[in-house]
């Protein structure tokens, strides 16, 4: 990637290069840099002693504070701009550093996998660190908006979300109308931390329609997001997926009712350890959730 006279080397895997350790590198910097002290302002309390005190030079600096090195902010871009050029060859994955982590199986395992398979995400996750930058404020709630990764959007719609500003509504809203449930469940669980309920809520609710062009998926963790909100009809609807024909949703269902259920789940959820015979899946998480409710179950 060349811009000027400057030059990022591409993250994914090729001969001398172990795209985990750039990229880590990249984004460590970016941690860095940006936890850095901010210059004080001149007058400002607690200031800097004068020069004649502290041997600094006496000439006055930026009026403003600055969290962020340019540097860092400029490359910070230029990697955003360039994103649609990055990618990851997982063809030669295997026997390097990269294919050994597409093998883990742990939740850490699997966050690492997303993190350097998707540069969009250690990408959008540098770029929340400092919200004080407009341009960095721009390509956020571009990426939140346009990325055409969805893995990519949905974390930059859930960092945009942990903002709380009521003023990104509309960004949520176009994303809960795209095809790719991919955005749309990233908006879901964006409107779940952005800690407006009351503007929230409506729209999750109509996330849980079933009708014909409805995603299943989707419906269940809407209404599991709506009983973590503290809306009833969240409950009520997650009882009723516990019969849905698709053993995914049963078992989200029993998972979301074992977070926010009742005593009286308990008993729902030990009677169909009985009826469900076929998908281990759904059995574990009816125990799961059962053990989770036995203090609230009735005496």
């Amino acid at each position: 990637m060349r811009r000027g006279s400057s030059v990022v080397e591409h993250w994914s895997e090729k001969p001398g290069v172990d795209s985990s350790i750039l990229s880590l590198a990249i984004f460590s910097a970016s941690v860095l840099l940006l936890s850095s002290a901010c210059v004080p302002v001149p007058g400002a309390p607690n200031s800097a002693q004068p020069a004649s005190a502290t041997g600094a030079s006496a000439t006055s600096t930026s009026s403003s504070t600055a969290k962020t090195d340019p540097l860092i902010t400029n490359t910070l871009i230029q990697l955003f701009d360039n994103i649609s050029q990055e990618g990851v060859a997982l063809n030669g994955a295997p026997g390097t550093p990269l294919g050994d982590i597409l093998n883990l199986g742990t939740p850490i395992g699997f966050r690492l996998r997303n993190h350097y398979t998707h540069v969009g995400i250690p990408l959008t996750e540098a770029l929340a660190l400092d919200d004080s930058d407009p341009h960095i404020k721009h390509e956020l709630m571009t990426m939140a908006r346009w990325s055409r990764d969805s893995q990519v959007r949905a974390s930059a719609l859930i960092i945009v979300a942990n903002k709380h500003d009521p003023a990104d509504l509309p960004v949520f809203q176009e994303a809960l109308l795209h095809i790719d449930p991919g955005v749309r469940f990233g908006a879901l669980e964006a409107l779940a931390v952005w800690d407006h309920p009351d503007q929230a809520i409506p729209l999750i609710k109509k996330e849980t329609n079933s009708g014909t062009e409805a995603i299943p998926v989707i419906n269940v963790f809407a209404a599991g997001l709506l009983a973590r909100l503290g809306d009833s009809t969240g409950l009520d609807l997650l009882r009723s997926f516990l019969t849905n024909p698709s053993w995914v949703v049963r078992a989200m269902a029993a998972q979301y009712l074992g977070n926010y259920g009742t005593g009286d789940d308990y008993d729902r959820l030990v009677a169909r350890l009985g009826q469900e015979q076929q998908y281990n899946f759904v059995i574990a998480e009816d125990c799961i959730a059962a053990i989770k409710l036995f203090p609230k179950k009735n005496p």
